[in-house]
């Protein structure tokens, strides 16, 4: 698969300055300056509780600052993948219904191509969502994400709990993609 095309962004696509956070009295980070500019390709490394899925919801501005600001550049069209992405899906809604409850109008057609694209076709569409893995629910939350074109991924740990062949496709398909991708 791959994601679609998306008009640029402007040359700024992010700008945090003077960001601070804490929860109760722990700082989990203070005095943060970061420029994402268009085309950049960044990862986040560190041990657990270092603050990166804190920086990621700040980013997508999920997460406000506790002091700082937060500056979106021009034209940008973001999409925010949560670490717990897979979890927020409604398990009353079916794998199709899922997409399509989301999709524009002119997307709907390609619902199950997009979805046999991520392994789900046949009757498989009308299983509901509380019945799925979680590869499953993590390949349909990714599936969701091609119906809105954007020039920024925001992506918090998107391979967790796919499987080796799903990961590789989606990193393929990172790879490939134009925009901004964190």
């Amino acid at each position: 698969f791959s994601f679609p095309p998306c008009a640029k962004s402007g040359r700024a696509v992010l700008d945090l300055h003077g960001v601070r956070k804490a929860y109760g009295g722990r700082v989990i980070f203070g005095g943060v300056n970061v420029l994402i500019e268009r085309g950049d390709r960044i990862a986040l490394i560190g041990p657990n509780g270092a603050g990166k899925s804190t920086l990621m919801r700040m980013l997508s501005g999920v997460e406000a600052p506790d002091a700082g600001t937060r500056t979106e550049g021009h034209q940008v069209v973001m999409q925010y993948f949560a670490q717990d992405e897979a979890t927020r899906l409604d398990p009353a809604l079916t794998i199709y219904q899922t997409l399509a409850g989301d999709a524009p109008l002119h997307m709907v057609p390609s619902i199950r191509n997009i979805l046999g694209g991520f392994l789900f076709s046949g009757d498989d569409i009308e299983k509901p969502v509380r019945v799925l893995s979680g590869g499953e629910r993590t390949r349909l939350a990714v599936a969701r994400m091609l119906l809105r074109p954007s020039n920024t991924l925001l992506l918090d740990e998107p391979t967790n709990h796919l499987d080796l062949d799903s990961k590789d496709v989606l990193l393929e398909a990172l790879e490939d993609f134009g925009g901004t991708l964190i």
